[in-house]
């Protein structure tokens, strides 16, 4: 059973939403040496090695809360698949008829795919109007940030638009699906997810790129252990963490963070101006969070 968000669960949230929207400083890096198919291989590769040498010094959890019918390995390889393959290629092939900030609000609605979705896979799925609404305004407040480039929502193409927005529902499905993997060690959960999806991306850089014929420079190397390390390994042992303590719905609203991160960083190391629009985008994601405490606070009255 998930528990009421607490203080630390917050701080988990902010902070996979810091480090996935801080990691495009370092993949733009990374891809302006390498091809992204290669970055992406290499980072998971290096996140579960990452993974693999800190459970030398994790005491094994014996894990609880049985899969069910659906087979632990299999929950593990569709997690893998739905969460860092599938999304991978659709999303990049989209990104070449759709603009970064159409990009930004079709992802945007992870949390309510999320939502949706908890009612028929997840075990232990609240959904109620508080869930509906605090979705729905943090949606509304990706909408508000991007507001100045919306105009360009279809005018890329149909089928590039399609593909972002399966990259979504492929993120929203993979988070759902995690939460009926057996309540373990959240390191040895996100190693495995690593693991298994580091082996298509490999075989299809090898395919396609041939690593070993490219011009691997020090920034790109650099960028691709940050990316690697902190950014994958640090970031999915969080979001484990977060999704066995307090479910997907609440982990996925992590999705909202990302874009206002990407935004502050301009600000601090670009001098982009932070006005009124980043401001109400700001304040409805903080409504937003709030209206999701109410949404534990009904259930816990329930009680």
């Amino acid at each position: 059973m998930h528990r009421k968000p607490s203080i630390p669960d917050y701080l988990l949230l902010f902070g996979i939403g810091f480090l996935w929207g801080g990691q495009f400083v370092f993949n733009a890096a990374a891809v302006s040496y390498l091809p992204p198919l290669t970055v992406a291989a290499s980072r998971i590769l290096i996140g579960a090695i990452t993974l693999s040498v800190a459970t030398c010094f994790i005491h094994e959890e014996p894990p609880v809360n049985a899969a069910g019918p659906i087979s632990t390995g299999f929950l593990y390889a569709a997690v893998a698949l739905f969460e860092a393959v599938l999304p991978m290629f659709l999303i990049a092939w989209g990104q070449q008829g759709v603009d970064s900030s159409v990009t930004a609000m079709l992802l945007g609605s992870v949390p309510i795919l999320t939502l949706f979705l908890s009612v028929f896979i997840s075990k232990n799925s609240h959904f109620n109007r508080y869930s509906a609404v605090s979705v729905t305004l943090g949606f509304v407040g990706i909408v508000v940030l991007m507001h100045p480039n919306a105009g360009s929502l279809g005018t890329g193409g149909y089928i590039y638009e399609i593909a972002v927005f399966c990259g979504a529902l492929s993120f929203a499905l993979s988070i759902n699906l995690m939460d009926r993997i057996p309540r373990g060690t959240p390191i040895r959960t996100a190693m495995k997810v690593l693991w298994l999806g580091s082996i298509p991306l490999l075989a299809a850089s090898l395919s396609v790129d041939k690593p070993w014929s490219l011009h691997w420079t020090g920034t790109a190397l650099t960028s691709l252990i940050v990316l690697g390390t902190v950014c994958s390994a640090a970031a999915y042992v969080m979001y484990a963490l977060l999704v066995q303590r307090c479910g997907p719905v609440f982990t996925s609203l992590s999705g909202f963070i990302v874009p206002l991160v990407g935004v502050i960083l301009g600000v601090v190391f670009r001098d982009e101006g932070f006005g009124i629009r980043e401001g109400v985008a700001l304040a409805l994601v903080i409504v937003a969070l709030g209206v999701n405490e109410l949404a534990h606070f009904s259930r816990s009255r329930k009680r």
